[in-house]
């Protein structure tokens, strides 16, 4: 995806469409699975999603109090498991089993992080450029969350 030449508005909008898919995602996720610690997992991830969203559209509306707010949270460098990497990467069916949505909500989180590093460095000297790193840092805690459930649920049962 290139983003030469987007304004932040278009940028934010993006950020809006991409947000509320992964919540999306996340909820019609959690309502078919029955493992308890993976319904919670996805509904945790869909309210962060939905936090995202709201301040996205919080920043369209008024960017000042988005500034005025600061640092979004206390993030730090995360770690990538790289576990979903090598995996291919498919559009999901409605049908598509857990390791399926796993999979394909990892190389979404991955996208997410591409893109909001991405709007970090093209917007660097603006005022909200800082978010988007900070947003970059939050996807990347979202995909080790989801290799991490990879890595018990799918490859444990392997």
């Amino acid at each position: 995806m290139s983003i030469d030449g987007w304004t932040v508005e278009k940028a934010l909008r993006v950020g809006v469409t991409m947000e509320t898919g992964a919540y999306n995602l996340y909820t019609g996720t959690a309502k078919k699975v029955k493992n308890p610690g993976s319904k919670k997992l996805l509904q945790e991830l869909a309210a962060d999603e939905a936090k995202h969203r709201e301040y996205f559209e919080t920043a369209l509306k008024d960017p000042k109090k988005v500034l005025s707010e600061g640092r979004i949270g206390d993030l730090k460098r995360v770690m990538d498991l790289r576990i979903s990497d090598p995996l291919k990467d498919a559009p999901l069916s409605p049908d598509a089993s857990y390791q399926d949505t796993l999979i394909f909500a990892a190389k979404s989180e991955q996208t997410a992080v591409d893109f909001y590093t991405a709007l970090s460095k093209a917007y660097s000297a603006h005022p909200l450029g800082t978010m988007w790193g900070d947003f970059a840092k939050m996807e990347q805690g979202h995909k080790l969350k989801i290799e991490k459930e990879y890595d018990d649920v799918v490859l444990a049962d392997n």
